[in-house]
């Protein structure tokens, strides 16, 4: 099952803020993925991480052709801050 996602808002120190179509809002923490994917450590340019966007059809977030996460990483991995 995928959790599209709807929007999502760069904040300080590497976190995402991500509404779901559900209604859900999480924030994910990118950082801890520079450790375990090098291609990650290139958003600690603060102008790159603000790049983010929702990818075609709400399926990912992605800053370039070579950085993107999926919504479904996003979704088990973010922390819920509504419900």
């Amino acid at each position: 099952m995928f959790y599209k996602i709807k929007s999502v808002i760069p904040l300080d120190n590497m976190l995402l803020k991500i509404e779901f179509e559900n209604g859900i809002i999480k924030i994910y923490d990118v950082k801890k993925l520079k450790d375990r994917f090098k291609i990650f450590k290139d958003l600690e340019n603060k102008a790159l991480f603000e790049l983010a966007k929702v990818d075609a059809g709400g399926y990912g977030i992605m800053w370039n052709e070579n950085i993107d996460l999926s919504c479904n990483e996003i979704w088990e991995n973010g922390a819920i801050i509504n419900e």
